[in-house]
């Protein structure tokens, strides 16, 4: 939304933030990957029709397992590396989809996005909801700390009016 808020403070996505041509537009990109990140919550909660391999964030294990076709990951006691290895086939492109803890994680090195895609649904505000990032906040927009982790915006599209998405990609040195 404007506020850049991706949930209510449960951690649910308002059906205001749901929008048609966005979602065609996020299923495309996890098409696109050969590993969905996401953290545990968003795992529990999401269904995976398409059964796309996951590597999902957690503190419930100790480095990282395979169980199924996913990855349990605790990014604090093991490596990307190390992560990646339990899987099959190839892992060159990893889609983020979040939470917060994920989407932070991310944003710095050594695991920075090569490309980040803000959406935005325009009139839409979540109240008290959860940032995209964990500094975002009313003085400080995702577009703000894309910035001074070293993204520059490199594309902006609409998808339907009132839907747009803005890329950003690590391009400048952190100022």
């Amino acid at each position: 939304g404007d506020d850049d808020h991706y949930c209510d403070q449960n951690g649910n996505m308002p059906e205001s933030l749901k929008h048609e041509a966005e979602w065609a537009f996020f299923q495309a990109g996890l098409d696109a990957a050969d590993i969905i990140v996401m953290g545990r919550r968003s795992h529990e909660i999401t269904p995976n029709p398409k059964q796309r391999s996951r590597l999902v964030l957690t503190r419930k294990v100790t480095e990282c397992m395979r169980e199924g076709g996913h990855v349990y990951w605790n990014p604090a006691h093991a490596s990307l590396r190390q992560a990646l290895s339990l899987f099959e086939g190839s892992t060159e492109r990893l889609a983020v989809v979040g939470g917060q803890v994920a989407f932070d994680l991310f944003l710095t090195a050594p695991l920075k996005y090569d490309r980040f895609h803000l959406s935005r649904i325009h009139g839409v505000q979540v109240p008290d909801g959860r940032g995209v990032f964990s500094a975002t906040s009313p003085g400080t927009d995702a577009a703000s700390i894309l910035r001074s982790a070293g993204y520059d915006m490199v594309a902006y599209q609409t998808l339907a009016p009132g839907v747009d998405v803005f890329t950003w990609s690590q391009i400048a040195e952190p100022t």
